[in-house]
């Protein structure tokens, strides 16, 4: 009956993505989404491109098939140089910036202060119920405490079952059973 309901549950809620997501793609221009989505996917472009253009082989230049010029990677591996950044005008005038309305000032905190009540017992009252203990009311048998109507009683019948003794046969002591 669990996994019963259990299947019923998953069933309802796969029900109700399914339905969620219908309703999702009929709403506001959703359907261009979709179509959008479906047009512009790798896998088309890909397909297209194959079915669409023919490569022609092409000849390799006599620069390509000689050695490799390493001069012309040493550009890649010089240090670049950046021009000193200068200060200019505009930096420092505040029309070009939003104003700011608010300051930077330290914060600084008046020093805390012992009160008179602080240190009265009156307010504070800890110590005086470390001692108590709490009475609790004994638990009392109310009526549909033994009522059966209100439990599943079941009820099992125990057999006692006597075992008979273990009889020694002749096969348990002969040396042709057992490896020596």
């Amino acid at each position: 009956m669990k996994t019963k309901n259990n299947v019923q549950k998953a069933v309802i809620k796969s029900l109700a993505i399914v339905i969620s997501l219908v309703l999702i793609s009929f709403t506001v221009s959703a359907q261009n989404f979709w179509k959008a989505l479906l047009e512009n996917n790798s896998l088309n472009e890909i397909a297209m491109f194959m079915v669409e253009t023919k490569h022609a082989a092409t000849v390799a230049t006599e620069a390509a098939t000689g050695s490799t010029n390493l001069s012309a990677y040493a550009a890649y591996t010089k240090a670049e140089t950046e021009e000193a950044l200068n200060l200019e005008d505009w930096m420092t005038n505040d029309n070009y910036f939003l104003p700011a309305t608010f300051s930077m000032a330290d914060e600084i905190e008046s020093p805390l202060e012992l009160e008179s009540w602080m240190t009265s017992d009156n307010y504070f009252d800890t110590f005086s119920n470390l001692n108590e203990v709490d009475a609790e009311k004994p638990l009392e048998l109310e009526s549909w405490m033994t009522n059966t109507n209100y439990f599943i009683i079941n009820t099992y019948d125990f057999e006692n079952e006597t075992e008979q003794p273990l009889n020694l046969e002749n096969w348990m002591v002969d040396n042709n059973y057992w490896k020596k």
